[in-house]
Parts: structure tokens; sequence; C-alpha cells
């Protein structure tokens, strides 16, 4: 049965009349009115409603008086069911009041207080709404209903999506519902809460994305680039990855009693070369055979790659110029598409991106100064003080300690990069190459956005049918020859001989030396 049945249904599953269930329901009330402890509830709920804005969820106020008093320590499922009948016993004690006022069973002189509480159905989900005060402009119930209910929908919607939304456009799409007059604007954290709590099957993660809780454990590992960065020295555990999966997506009910065998196939499934030691029950990464390419590539992959050295090889014995021989890898890493760091001396950065640019036909991306752009937009957003944000940087320059909030808004930005760098490549064309340039801030909040935001551009450049079809990232190293990294952060190669190329100086030289076009 659904969470709050109604009579009907009751006696229906019972095999009895519902007169008979109407009966023993209102002798249950009478009881649960005269006791003192869910007199102090009913209180509670009102206090709670009244910080949710009035309206709420059966479900959410459960999950409320579970948090505030102890969830027991039996089945997660039984001990919800459980809250929500405490919240069902509270409301309808409550309720009761209006019922005896109705059949003139209540006090005469009206000396009992009204009903603090109305009940509404919408699309099967159970809404608990605080009454309007008389003579004030507030919502009745019934508005507040109709619109959790506008919201749940459009929850619904955006959760289905795919790829799924980040938070901007959730809460842009949800606060295009109209409030009921008089309804002041729900902060965005309660928004989505709402919505989701009204859409079912629906939860919110912490960076307020909506996600189906049917989401399959390979499209989760995808998005959540949990797997990204593995070291392969320590591996990483099968309790451990799901933990990260859901830190990223709280309540996604593949999570439970997931085995290594089933991780191993949905890691496959996502594209992470990840593989499980039996022995020491860890994922490590693929290691390297003697060709110097990754074990579980595709054969497609492996070819490619293979012939490219092979030709750049043969180019480099026929005595060819290996400016000419780097640049007809570039060449032919701009028409495959998929991820390519670029190493080269910090001091030939100035105008490498721009030449890079302009002799490949790629687009070139300041990450730095969409970071940037974003941060502002939301501190004006949030009317945050820019000065506050840049006390609360100086502070993680200091201490090295990255506060709360500071956090909170790099993820926010991290995310919105995400998103225009996404629209700028489908504006540019299918087959759009960007070149991802002056990336420090991303490197600098690394542990707050950066490192999530970088594996998700590189991980749908590496994937044919996302966008952008492709990805450079350029990379200025006091020695171009050692590992890609930004700024001390190591970045993931998956194959050094088709997804890293060093940019020497004798390259660097020609290539800002090339005439612009006009």
């Amino acid at each position: 049965m659904e969470p709050w049945p109604a009579q009907s249904l009751i006696a229906k599953a019972l095999g009895i009349s519902q007169p008979t269930v109407s009966q023993n329901q209102q002798v249950a009330i009478a009881a649960w009115a005269e006791l003192p402890w869910l007199s102090r509830v009913r209180d509670e709920l009102v206090a709670i409603l009244t910080d949710r804005d009035r309206v709420s969820t059966a479900e959410e106020l459960a999950s409320e008086l579970r948090v505030r008093h102890g969830a027991g320590t039996g089945d997660p499922a039984e001990a919800q069911a459980k809250a929500l009948a405490v919240v069902r016993a509270a409301v309808e004690a409550e309720i009761r009041k209006r019922d005896e006022e109705q059949s003139g069973a209540g006090p005469a002189d009206g000396s009992e207080s009204p009903p603090r509480f109305a009940v509404q159905r919408r699309g099967g989900r159970v809404v608990i709404a605080l009454e309007d005060q008389p003579g004030a402009d507030d919502p009745t119930p019934a508005e507040l209903a109709d619109y959790a209910a506008l919201v749940g929908e459009h929850a619904s919607e955006l959760a289905g999506r795919d790829p799924l939304p980040g938070r901007a456009t959730v809460l842009r799409e949800l606060r295009s519902v109209p409030a009921p007059e008089g309804m002041a604007p729900l902060a965005d954290t309660r928004l989505v809460e709402l919505a989701a709590s009204m859409a079912g099957g629906v939860a919110f993660s912490p960076r307020l994305e909506l996600f189906p809780l049917s989401l399959g454990l390979g499209r989760a590992l995808r998005i959540s680039q949990a797997p990204a960065g593995v070291r392969p020295d320590t591996g990483i555990t099968t309790s451990d990855l799901l933990s990260r999966v859901r830190a990223r997506f709280p309540g996604l009910a593949v999570l439970d009693e997931t085995t290594y065998v089933e991780l191993a196939e949905a890691l496959t499934e996502a594209g992470f070369p990840l593989v499980h030691d039996q022995e020491r029950r860890r994922f490590f990464p693929q290691v390297r055979d003697g060709t110097g390419s990754r074990l579980g590539l595709s054969s497609s992959v492996l070819t490619s790659t293979g012939s490219l050295y092979a030709a750049a090889q043969s180019r480099i014995a026929e005595g060819r110029d290996p400016r000419e021989v780097l640049s007809a890898r570039l060449g032919e890493a701009r028409r495959r598409g998929g991820f390519v760091a670029l190493t080269l001396k910090g001091a030939e950065l100035p105008g490498t991106a721009r030449a890079l640019a302009e002799r490949f036909e790629v687009t070139g991306v300041a990450l730095s100064t969409l970071f940037l752009d974003a941060l502002k937009e939301l501190a004006e957003e949030q009317s945050v003080r820019w000065q506050a944000l840049l006390k609360a940087d100086a502070k993680f320059t200091a201490t090295g300690l990255l506060g709360a909030a500071l956090a909170s808004y790099t993820r926010s930005a991290a995310e919105r990069v995400r998103q225009r760098v996404v629209d700028l490549a489908e504006r540019s064309g299918p087959r759009t190459v960007l070149l991802a340039h002056e990336a420090g801030l991303i490197a600098r909040y690394w542990e707050a956005g950066g490192r999530e935001l970088l594996t998700a551009l590189q991980q749908a450049a590496r994937r044919p049918a996302d966008v952008p079809h492709g990805l450079w990232l350029l990379l200025p190293a006091e020695d171009p020859r050692a590992t890609p990294a930004l700024d001390g952060r190591t970045v993931e190669v998956v194959d050094r001989a088709s997804e890293w190329e060093v940019l020497d100086s004798l390259f660097v030289k020609d290539l800002r030396a090339a005439p612009v076009r006009p």
C-alpha cells in the first residue's frame, strides 16, 4: 500500500468494509488526541512546517522526526514507516478539531484553538500544509499543494534527462513555476528538496542536481567521475569507490549490496580502465603492456594509436623534420577527437594557445576566466560581497584550509563552467575540438570542484557520442617531458601514445612564427 493509504484502500487490503475502517480510525484518533507526547509532536510539526514555508510532504516530515528523535537500529524502511505513522497520528488528531466543530461536538464557546494542519493529496503524494490565518494574504493549503505538485512534475522531467542537468538548469526551471500569490520564494535547497519529494523516485545531490533513484551504476560512475584519479600504487576498495558514488548520489538504490563483479562490469560500461585484484581486494588502473598501450582498450583504439605511432617513426626514419611529425600527429588527433595533454615549457606559453587554435582550427577556452566569471555571478545571485569571497580565498592561501562556504561556491562555479564549455562545443559544431588553457584556478580548487570539472570534460571527449569531440589541455611545466600535471595536480592520461604530446621549443617557435590568418 501507499505510505498514507485512504480508508478504501485499507478496507480492501483487510477484506472489511470502509465504514468499519472509519469507525475504528475515529476511535484511534480520539485516543491519540489524549496522548501528551503526541501533543508535543504536533507542536513540533508546526515548527517544522513554519521553517519549510508552510508546506511539506508527509515523507519529509517523517524523515525530519527520525533525524530529531533517532531512527532506531532496525530496517530503515521499517523505521520510516513507523515515523510516518506518528506523523499521520499527529495530523489526524489535529484535524479532529475541525471535524468536531463541523459536527457540533466541539466546545460551544469556541475556546479550543482551530486545527493547524491540512492534508492535501496530489498525484499520489500526501502534502501537509499549515492552515492560512484568517484575514492574512497567505496562500491556502490547496494553493500550496498545487504549487508543490507542479514543481514535482518539473523535477520528474529534469531527473529523466540525459545528460542530467546541472544545478543552474534545475533552479532555473523550478523557479519558472509560478508560486501562489503571497508566497515568498523558497530557498534553493528547500525548493529542490520539495520538488524531489513530490516527484517520487527522485532524489537530489549535494550540488542540487536531480536524479532518478533508479539511476544505473554505470551511468552514476560516469557522471560522478568517482573512479577518476585512482592511484596505481594504492588502488581503491569496492566500498570506498561506492562511497564516492554515494557522496554524489545519496540514496541511490543500486549501491546496496553491490559486489565487486557488478562494480567491475559497471566500470567497463562507464569507460574506466580499472581491474580488480582479488588478492588485494582492490581496483587498480590497468597496467601497460610492452607496446605502451593500456590493456583493455578497444582494438580500434589500439590500431589507431599504433598506426599513428608507427607512421610518425617512419617519417623520422625517412629524415622528416620532427616538427612536421608533431604537426602531423596533432592534425590526426584533431581529426580523431578525444583527450590530449599538451605539455611545454612555461616560458614558451605566451601566444601558444592562440597559435595552436589558428594552426589546427581548434576553439580556445580560458578556463580560469570562465571560473572567475561564474564565481562572481554566484556571489551576485546570493547577495554576497565579492570582497568576502576574496577574503576567504586569502585565508585559504595562508592556511591551506579551504572553508566550507568558499568550497560550496567553487563547486557550483565548476558545474557552471562545465556546462558552459559543453554549450560552447555544441554551438561550435559536432566535431569541435576545444583547447583549454589558463586552467590555474581548476588546480587551485582541485578538491572543491576542479578535479570533477576536468575529469568530466576528459571523459566526455573520450566518448564518441558526447561533446566536445575533442579536448586539448595546454599544460606549462618546468620539465615538459615529466608526467602531465596542472600546477602539481596529476592529469590522467589513459594512453601516452595518443593522449600526450610534448611541444618542444623548436615546434613552439615555428608555431608562433606562422602568419596569422586574416
